[in-house]
């Protein structure tokens, strides 16, 4: 299971329902499990694509929903999908080439810049929804902010007073 979902599995003992995909490769089974079919439908398309696997599937699922990956391949947001560990640069690239083909997605040009959308991600991870992590981060976006102080800036503005 993505490392996001085994955190919010309720206590031992009690009731879960998942959507599992058993993965057979040469003589090894595995089965992984997800909150829903569309992170199940998600993975299945990223494990097959070529040299990706079920193990970075995993990784990009456990920081990107399938919406949240979709717009990030649309808009081309190779920074964000570099920081899932395994992915480089070079392999983000061809990630959104791929996928983009896959899923028959047109590109969409950024209406923000890269470390925007990037805190957007950061925002929206940490449990923000995406209209108060882009309310934030209108108020206090100044365009030559880096990463770190775009998202500790957001933060302050989204805390409570």
């Amino acid at each position: 299971m993505p490392f996001t979902l085994v955190e919010k599995l309720p206590a031992v003992g009690e009731e879960v329902r998942l959507s599992v995909c058993l993965y057979l490769k040469g003589e090894d089974l595995a089965l992984y499990g997800f909150p829903d079919e569309r992170y199940r439908e998600a993975f299945l398309l990223l494990s097959s694509l070529p040299r990706l696997g079920p193990r970075l599937a995993l990784n990009l699922l456990a920081l990107f929903s399938p919406s949240e990956l979709e717009e990030v391949v649309r808009s081309e947001n190779f920074s964000a999908l570099s920081r899932v560990p395994g992915i480089g640069p070079r392999r983000a690239e061809r990630l959104c080439v791929e996928l983009r083909a896959k899923l028959g997605l047109k590109k969409r040009p950024r209406e923000h810049p890269p470390v925007y959308e990037e805190a957007l991600v950061v925002l929206k991870n940490l449990g923000f929804s995406r209209a108060e992590a882009e309310e934030a981060l209108t108020k206090v976006f100044e365009g030559d902010e880096d990463l770190d102080t775009l998202v500790r800036k957001a933060l302050k503005e989204l805390s409570p007073a």
